[in-house]
């Protein structure tokens, strides 16, 4: 007769659940600073080492683990460990290729930024305002009531993928910290708002470009002042305060030659840290529009409108992964960087805006 135990799978799931604790308890694993997301090891039991470190002297000690396949500082330094055996870098430095991005962008600072808890979010879509009329005492409300569409907003991925030197984080992670945040943050930002301004909305945000505007004029032969102050009055005054000017640098090029009937420019170049506006509102140098438009194919556009009512919808924090086992990177001896954002972006309203077409 055998003495053999027989279990049951239920019994085999706890008897294996006891030996990895064990394991954990062996190696100092079960102890973890939750403040500050730090786990144990044997040597370490508290992760005492971690706690007072900077933000550059964590994001180096994490790459560096990496680089050395030191998994325990790397797991107890990363925000979680994926099943294909990458790390996702640390808050701090997630943190500073968003602020990188927010920095180097035009259109998301001056949007308004939705946070989606899910992958679709419908959105009232302005039309016409209620309109207010006097009334005799005694008489009937005239009725009057806003029109209202619905805009959609959905779940965009747009992902980076890079590898890099491992010997370079390993002489110098500190150093790089700054450079490989950049890096991320003006790529994202760059796409960002091309598409933000371009964007066929297939796969990706719906651009103001692609908008069709009811509150349009074409320039005359070429570009004048008149065209400029037309579109800046041509813009209803309620969007005319936060409205902002947008063109491609060529534009820029011949408005900054623009003279009014007085023989004063109307480009003038802020002071210290303020940029340049026209008529009182800033510009925004925005390479992305086409200049090949028209019969001759030498024609581009100017928008003037309030950015605000350009809607981004936020799906998820940015993430930033990297691994040493991914792809090539084991064999080349690298590091792998894997960035991803999800998001959307369309214009709310178009009243907010005037374009000004046939320019050159």
């Amino acid at each position: 007769m055998s003495d053999q135990k027989q279990l049951t799978m239920d019994e085999f799931k706890a008897e294996l659940g006891n030996m990895i604790d064990q394991k954990m308890r062996d190696a100092g694993m079960d102890k973890v600073d939750r403040e500050h997301g730090v786990f144990g090891t044997k040597e370490d039991p508290n992760g005492d080492s971690l706690k007072d470190l900077s933000k550059e002297e964590r994001v180096a000690k994490f790459l560096t683990a990496v680089v050395f396949d030191d998994r325990t500082t790397a797991k107890a330094l990363s925000e979680g460990t994926p099943a294909d055996g990458g790390y996702l870098v640390p808050n701090e430095f997630r943190a500073q290729v968003i602020t990188k991005r927010n920095k180097e962008s035009v259109i998301r600072p001056r949007a308004t930024t939705i946070p989606m808890s899910r992958d679709k979010m419908d959105m009232p879509k302005q039309g016409n305002n209620v309109a207010v009329s006097w009334t005799a005492e005694n008489a009937a409300f005239t009725e009057s009531n806003p029109t209202f569409g619905t805009l959609q907003l959905d779940t965009n991925k747009l992902t980076g993928l890079s590898y890099m030197s491992r010997e370079l984080f390993a002489d110098s992670a500190i150093n790089l910290l700054d450079y490989v945040a950049a890096i991320w943050g003006k790529a994202f930002a760059a796409e960002e708002d091309r598409v933000f301004m371009v964007g066929d909305g297939t796969g990706k945000p719906k651009g103001i470009h692609t908008e069709t505007f009811s509150q349009t004029a074409a320039a005359s032969t070429n570009l004048s002042a008149d065209n400029l102050i037309d579109a800046f009055y041509g813009l209803p005054v309620q969007y005319r305060k936060n409205a902002v000017w947008i063109m491609h640098n060529t534009r820029i090029a011949l408005t900054r030659k623009l003279k009014d009937t007085t023989n004063n420019y109307l480009w003038a170049d802020g002071l210290d840290s303020a940029g340049p506006t026209i008529l009182g509102r800033p510009v925004i140098e925005q390479n992305d529009l086409p200049t090949n438009l028209g019969a001759g194919t030498n024609e581009s556009v100017i928008y003037f409108g309030d950015l605000s009512y350009y809607l981004i919808g936020d799906r998820e924090e940015m993430g930033v992964e990297t691994s040493t086992v991914a792809g090539t990177a084991f064999t080349n001896h690298q590091v792998a960087f894997k960035a991803w954002e999800r998001l959307d972006g369309k214009l709310g309203l178009t009243d907010a805006f005037f374009k000004l077409t046939a320019v050159k």
